[in-house]
């Protein structure tokens, strides 16, 4: 048990680092996370909200999405909808 979960914090802790990373590359000061791994799995959602905290050193925030699954079929649809031209949609609207 110790080792599974020393292996999903390393993961997890993993995770927070490459979408911090992501993240600071495209200027965006909130990182959502959706998906079915973290619906039940709340040492993954502390660890990665710690790991965005920590990597930003306060400046981001992680955001987990209660109907994770509808979300993920929204950002395909718009992703397959608008192609490339989707993030200048996204961010005439956001303004």
């Amino acid at each position: 048990a110790d080792v599974a979960q020393a292996l999903l914090i390393m993961i997890t802790n993993n995770i927070g680092q490459v979408a911090y990373l992501n993240a600071q590359l495209h200027g965006c000061k909130n990182i959502f996370f959706i998906g079915n791994f973290l619906r039940h799995n709340q040492i993954s959602c502390r660890r990665l909200a710690y790991a965005i905290k920590f990597w930003s050193k306060g400046e981001m925030e992680a955001t987990f999405f209660k109907h994770e699954g509808y979300f993920g079929a929204l950002g395909t649809f718009l992703h397959s909808a608008f192609g490339e031209s989707l993030d200048i949609l996204l961010d005439s609207v956001m303004k």
